[in-house]
């Protein structure tokens, strides 16, 4: 191993964890959320928080994100797990620690929610938000994640000359 490559593995060495670390947070919290809707809500009571605008509403979702239907559970369940393996090796190969760490919010969405369809077949929804007449599709904090983490990815990737996975061929 040369001395830049030494370099480059100390810095991913700092960078990887902080990223795992993030991707077991959002897991946490979305599980942790789910666990608390199901234990508090009735299934489709909806309850105010900020008046009719935002309310929590216990909903099960079979579907991809925010209800889409998308070939059920278990085709979603197989493109998730593939698509985290690709995020897992994604990251480990990357550098920059902004992207790595949005990486890993965006892996700890995905896992929340194929948790939620290997344990339960469904995905818990609980976040309601709308107006008279009109309501966003139920969500959750993997949802959340998700959204949040790819825009981030997208802004900061937006910069980059490609999205190519380092390999020794183009690393000089």
């Amino acid at each position: 191993m040369s001395v830049p490559d030494a370099e480059r593995f100390l810095r991913q060495l700092k960078t990887k964890p902080a990223a795992f670390a993030a991707a077991a947070a959002v897991l946490v919290l979305d599980q942790l959320t789910k666990l608390a809707m199901r234990h508090i809500l009735l299934d489709g009571v909806p309850r105010d928080i900020l008046g009719s605008v935002v309310r929590v509403t216990l909903r099960y979702n079979t579907g991809a994100a925010f209800s889409l239907g998308w070939g059920g559970p278990v085709i979603l369940s197989v493109f998730t797990v593939l698509a985290s393996v690709f995020l897992v090796r994604y990251m480990l190969k990357i550098e920059g620690r902004k992207k790595v760490l949005w990486l890993g919010v965006v892996l700890g969405g995905a896992v929340g929610n194929l948790t939620d369809r290997l344990i339960m077949g469904k995905v818990t929804d609980f976040i309601d938000i709308g107006s008279t007449g009109w309501r966003w599709p139920t969500f959750n904090v993997a949802d959340i994640a998700i959204c949040i983490g790819g825009i981030a990815v997208f802004f900061l990737f937006k910069g980059s000359k490609r999205l190519e996975v380092p390999t020794k061929e183009n690393q000089t």
